[in-house]
């Protein structure tokens, strides 16, 4: 079947969903069309990649209707002129402290990578580019920063007007669970969940601290991207989300051609336990009788089966976190930046589109149906979603948002 939720009123292109998992070179997608699921290929706009955490796959305008609200960037404008007659602050209202940027002079580097690990994301052709000084948040955006600018503003993100988020199957309650009727087809371990928003993470039943412990520190999720956009106008002045090429060039700490912000290892030499961990990331509880299989696993090519099996046994958490880890976890990079990989996917300001082949500052393409999202979070595993990089990027639409997407913000 399609999903683990919902009818199984199935259709393809050719009459043969089953099949299509594993014969498909591009993505499947389950749409809920009034009651019935249907299954067929995603579009080009939705991504292309055949495989990961599923993350290319929540796509809001191909997956979840509006329900009677007003989304996307007029309902983000339509609520930053309400908050300028009601004489509030609107730009710059954030304390540095806070806000916590780094100011970094520019230069030139090498953006970019020729690994060829996901030709269909476009990681290449690794060049060098150079880029105009900018400031750029330490740390990813947390919920308490985020509850501030909410209390001071009135906001109301996407996620709460459309009434649904993306939230991972294993983290969602059997009570909440029981109302789920649909899934991504490419990413069934992918739920929507009605009232999951950044105050809910997984649903109407949780909150900050409903798994034991405190995420006021975490940083905040269940944001579009034209809600990441709303805060860093209000936070900063002449706030927004860095380029795809600033982000590259803040992460990346000076080092060339390195996967991570410290190198190309990924752990620490000679440590254990969470001590050799450097980011928050996916450890599978079913490594050791699973995924031995190299040929089945290379470069993340995970059969949509498989990919609902894994993430469907439990994070073993050996970095601490089975879900988001604090915004000032782990050691920070040489620019004095916190969790560029891993922890949350973060939005940048770029379309999505072949590399910008601009030398000087490039932006990306004009326009486009969606925008770049860095650094992997802690749903990757490195046979299911090798993106917790530098190079890395994954695309969606900018109304969409999940239980592992975030941002930080630049000026």
């Amino acid at each position: 079947r399609c999903s683990t939720h919902g009818p199984q009123i199935l259709t393809g292109s050719d009459g043969r969903c089953n099949d299509m998992f594993r014969k498909t070179a591009g993505l499947l997608l389950c749409t809920s069309l009034a009651s019935t699921l249907v299954c067929g290929h995603a579009s080009d706009d939705v991504g292309d990649s055949s495989c990961g955490c599923g993350g290319d796959a929540l796509s809001r305008s191909h997956y979840l209707p509006p329900q009677d609200v007003k989304a996307g960037d007029d309902a983000v404008v339509e609520q930053d002129k309400g908050s300028e007659t009601d004489g509030l602050c609107t730009e710059g209202c954030e304390d540095e402290g806070s806000a916590a940027m780094v100011e970094l002079d520019g230069g030139n580097f090498q953006m970019g990578s020729d690994a060829g690990f996901f030709p269909e994301d476009e990681e290449g052709p690794s060049r060098k580019v150079r880029v105009s000084p900018f400031k750029i948040g330490k740390h990813e955006v947390s919920n308490e920063r985020f509850a501030t600018f909410v209390a001071a503003t009135g906001y109301v993100t996407e996620a709460e007007r459309f009434g649904n988020s993306f939230v991972v199957e294993q983290f969602v309650s059997k009570e909440v669970s029981k109302g789920i009727e649909s899934a991504v087809a490419a990413a069934p371990w992918w739920i929507p969940v009605n009232h999951s928003d950044w105050r809910h993470p997984e649903g109407v039943d949780s909150n900050w601290t409903s798994r034991g412990y405190d995420r006021s520190t975490h940083p905040v999720v269940h944001v579009s991207w034209n809600d990441a956009v709303a805060f860093c106008k209000w936070s900063v002045d002449g706030g927004r989300l860095p380029t795809e090429a600033e982000w590259e060039f803040a992460a990346g700490a000076g080092l060339r051609n390195k996967r991570f912000p410290w190198g190309d290892k990924m752990y620490r030499k000679g440590k254990t336990g969470k001590s050799r961990h450097r980011m928050n990331t996916w450890q599978s509880t079913i490594e050791e009788r699973f995924l031995k299989d190299r040929n089945v696993f290379h470069h993340s090519y995970l059969p949509t089966q498989d990919g609902h099996v894994f993430f469907s046994a439990k994070n073993a958490a050996e970095d601490g976190w089975e879900l988001t880890a604090p915004a000032d976890e782990y050691k920070p990079n040489k620019f004095g930046l916190y969790n560029t990989v891993g922890n949350v996917w973060e939005w940048v300001n770029d379309w999505q589109g072949p590399r910008d082949p601009a030398k000087v500052d490039p932006q990306g393409p004009p326009t486009g149906t969606n925008k770049v999202k860095k650094g992997g979070s802690f749903m990757c595993h490195q046979f299911t979603c090798y993106r917790y990089r530098v190079a890395a990027r994954m695309f969606i639409t900018p109304d969409s948002s999940a239980s592992n997407v975030g941002f930080r913000c630049a000026a």
